[in-house]
């Protein structure tokens, strides 16, 4: 019975020999590893469990996992992190500290496990770049939980959020980005969000973001910034409305004007390789009325005689410019806080864009793929200047049709070919404004008539101009048989549609227009008295865009 006894603690001991070199291979110390599952990043006052894996090298590549292992825990700052030896890590205050497990039972051969551990508040900015901005660039800040700022500041002046552009890396850590638009100057970053269930808010210290009083196109009043529409777009593909920017910033500047300046200067050149609609918005509502925006498909710079010219057969779309094949045309127009635009099918090749300004402000930009309205475009469009009513059919009149100001500030030209009448007749010229969302008081559309101009034609020919106040026309005059112009002018920036007709009318006022035509709205229904509309003067831009002949 002694010696059975004696077998079987003998062969209890080989085996417990065998296991114990099977988990603790202390002959191979050197082969035995451990890994740490990273924890990455600990808010302050939280807490998480770390876990640690012993592993044995069998071969080049190759490990295999050793069970039945315990650790030893330790933090190398207790005051920012501590940890029992269960693995339990508690964060304590905002730094970093290395947590270290090692496999009980191996000598100082096996490797242990190691893990930066960062402990941070709930909202804490780690950096703010670039160090040098201008108006109109990105501001990009990182750190933790740095995606949930909603506001942010320079010099008290609110930056603007990028949408789309928040980032939360692998790391824990994420970033923010912020257009950084005028008068911000330097200063440390100022930020408020929202984390951890409370408003965070705080002045990034010791970082300073030094601002240059200008903006990322300067300078650009003599020379275009050049645009490409078939570039990288502003943003990457969201599924909303921001999809079909093909350019926007909403930060840019007019600068300060220098010493004896009255007016500046911001030239843009946009190009595209194909044929699309394209919206180009500029809008300034804190400087209302101090600017001016021009689009035209041929803009030059004379340097000697510092002014602008327009090519010779160049169309020109803006307040009191509107030339046509190089002829200079001016109607009067009210003042505007934006510009909108709206091209269907504009040409492949080059669009020149520029504001003409008296006030330093902040101003946006944004070009459109696609027609954008403030009502839906008519049947004639795109009709926004002589060369692109040209492309279409010349029509003969009589006629009359239903068109749309379709955004504020709109100008509708049409091309149309009269034949003389009878002796007695007269051709006649009628315009009203239909009702819709915007009241009768607020509309204020001109009709002009004027020749075809001849090559050499420096400005052109009206024959017809009817500026009263009110969107009513109804005009005879005595025209000869030929081609014309008739233009619409929105001079109070109010849209409406509006019906036109053209035709001729005898002495006795039988015509093709006097026929069913709507009737001018009473007197009474316009809510505001008749005013006399005046000459638009002293604008920067009128004169500086000049056809070279």
């Amino acid at each position: 019975m002694r010696h059975g006894r004696g077998l079987a603690a003998t062969a209890l001991l080989i085996g417990w020999v065998l296991v114990a070199t099977c988990v603790y291979p202390t002959e191979h110390d050197s082969s035995v590893h451990v890994s740490l599952r990273a924890l990455k990043i600990l808010l302050r006052g939280a807490d998480s469990t770390a876990k640690a894996t012993a592993w044995q090298i069998v071969a080049p590549g190759d490990s295999q996992k050793i069970p039945n292992v315990t650790f030893v825990w330790s933090s190398s700052d207790p005051t920012v992190a501590t940890v029992d030896q269960t693995g339990h890590v508690v964060g304590v205050n905002s730094g970093k500290a290395i947590i270290r497990a090692a496999a009980r039972n191996f000598d100082a051969a096996a490797l242990p496990g190691v893990d930066t551990l960062r402990v941070s508040a709930p909202l804490e900015v780690d950096s703010v770049r670039p160090k040098i901005v201008k108006y109109g660039e990105k501001l990009t800040i990182y750190g933790v939980g740095v995606d949930s700022i909603f506001l942010a500041s320079l010099a008290g002046v609110n930056l603007i959020h990028v949408p789309f552009s928040d980032s939360v890396f692998k790391v824990g850590t994420a970033r923010a980005r912020f257009w950084v638009p005028p008068p911000a100057t330097t200063d440390s970053l100022f930020f408020l969000g929202f984390s951890g269930g409370q408003g965070v808010f705080n002045f990034v210290h010791g970082d300073t973001t030094k601002v240059i009083e200008r903006d990322i196109y300067e300078p650009n009043d003599t020379i275009p910034s050049a645009i490409d529409l078939d570039g990288p777009r502003p943003f990457p593909v969201t599924n909303t409305a921001l999809d079909s920017l093909l350019f926007f910033n909403p930060a840019l500047a007019f600068e300060t004007l220098k010493r004896g300046q009255t007016t500046g200067a911001d030239w843009y050149n946009f190009t595209q390789a194909e044929t699309r609609s394209l919206t180009i918005i500029l809008t300034a509502p804190q400087i209302a009325g101090t600017f001016s925006t021009f689009l035209t498909d041929s803009l030059g710079w004379n340097g000697a005689a510092k002014t602008y010219f327009i090519g010779k057969n160049s169309w020109t779309f803006g307040p009191g410019s509107h030339s046509c094949h190089g002829a200079r045309f001016s109607p009067s127009e009210g003042a505007a806080d934006s510009t909108i635009v709206a091209f269907k099918n504009l040409p492949l090749g080059a669009l020149d864009g520029i504001a003409v300004y008296a006030t330093a402000g902040r101003y946006g930009l944004g070009v459109i793929a696609g027609y954008q309205s403030e009502l839906p475009a008519d049947a004639h469009e795109d009709d926004n200047s002589c060369n692109a009513a040209d492309l279409r059919d010349t029509i003969p009149a009589p006629f009359r049709d239903t068109l749309t100001i379709e955004n504020p500030h709109d100008v509708d030209w049409i091309r149309f070919h009269y034949t003389s009448g009878a002796l007695g007749t007269s051709a006649q010229f009628r315009l009203h404004a239909l009702p819709g969302t915007n009241p009768d008081s607020l509309k204020d559309l001109d009709l002009y008539v004027m020749n075809v101009p001849a090559p050499g034609d420096t400005a052109v020919k009206l024959v017809l101009a009817d500026t009263a106040a009110g969107s009513d026309v109804n005009r005879t005059i005595s025209l000869a048989t030929g081609d014309y112009y008739l233009v619409v002018v929105d001079f109070a920036g109010t849209t409406t549609t509006y019906e036109l007709c053209v035709g001729t009318v005898d002495l006795l006022g039988a015509g093709f227009c006097n026929t069913s035509f709507p009737s001018p709205p009473a007197a009474s229904s316009r809510g505001a008295p008749l005013r006399v509309k005046p000459r638009i003067s002293g604008r920067p831009a009128a004169p500086l865009l000049r056809s070279r002949r």
